[in-house]
């Protein structure tokens, strides 16, 4: 801590902490509230987890019987059309930018009719991929506040165990000083009086 050894800067020591102690506790609010977040975000991406390997094991099972009905050599084919995109629905809170949820558009349907099986298979497909796509934002979501979870830790740590410390260090050490300094000061004034005495005598 580079203040003068003054009763100034012992001030400026006492206004830093203060602001150092008040950057602790917004830090420490920050890091409970993303941590409430982090466990809400957190079952929600399991849950989508289950719902897309749900949804992905119902599309493997319509493939398989749309198979088994004649639609093996349709299936094989080249995809045509407009292909699906998936659109994020980006959200902040807390200084942090993250998928909310997402639009999926599945794209053309392809033009199959070997079987009557293939049309529900293309929807198991479609339904498949909205789970996956719902998956992968929650999975970015939770990522992304884990990041700031972390980086929030980290700085309200850094204070608390290296700037607090280091000021009330400064603080003590500069105490010391000017207690010093003002039994020196008493000193030299009780020498100056007494000398004073004793030259009126």
């Amino acid at each position: 801590m580079k203040e003068p050894r003054t009763r100034a800067g012992r001030l400026r020591l006492i206004g830093r902490r203060a602001l150092a102690e008040h950057a602790s506790g917004l830090l420490s609010a920050k890091e409970e509230a993303l941590e409430r977040e982090r466990s809400r975000l957190e079952g929600y991406a399991r849950r989508a987890e289950v719902a897309w390997r749900a949804a992905c094991a119902q599309a493997g099972e319509s493939a398989v019987r749309a198979r088994m009905l004649g639609g093996a050599e349709e299936l094989r084919g080249r995809p045509q059309g407009r292909p699906a995109t998936a659109q994020p629905h980006w959200q902040v809170s807390m200084g942090i930018t993250y998928p909310g949820g997402v639009d999926v558009v599945a794209g053309d349907p392809p033009p199959l009719t070997a079987t009557a099986g293939l049309g529900p298979a293309v929807e198991t497909y479609r339904a498949a991929l909205a789970a996956a796509a719902e998956h992968a934002a929650a999975s970015a979501a939770v990522s992304r506040l884990r990041a700031e979870l972390t980086a929030t830790r980290r700085r309200r740590r850094a204070i608390d165990d290296r700037l607090l410390p280091a000021v009330d260090r400064a603080l003590h050490e500069l105490d010391l000083h000017l207690d010093e300094l003002d039994r020196d000061e008493a000193l030299r004034v009780r020498l100056a009086v007494h000398a004073r005495d004793e030259g009126a005598r």
